[in-house]
């Protein structure tokens, strides 16, 4: 319970804005090439231990962490135990 309790303090600290839900096209003029910029972590659920984790992470920013709801009913990876 204190793990959740950490990671969810941690999370607030580097959650990304609220704003970051749309991500910034770049181009490099020198090589014609594209980029994707976003301040969202890239996190799926395989890189959580439990479902707790994963939801506390979710709850965080929803918008950031959309990736881990993948039917869209508020909870992340149910596959999860």
């Amino acid at each position: 319970m204190l793990l959740i309790l950490v990671f969810i303090a941690f999370s607030a600290i580097i959650s990304c804005s609220e704003s970051s839900e749309s991500t910034d096209n770049v181009t490099n003029s020198g090589s014609g090439l594209s980029t994707t910029n976003s301040n969202c972590p890239t996190k799926t659920c395989p890189d959580f231990k439990t479902q707790a984790e994963a939801q506390a992470a979710y709850n965080s920013n929803p918008k950031c962490y959309k990736k881990l709801d993948h039917d869209g009913n508020g909870k992340a990876c149910e596959s999860l135990k």
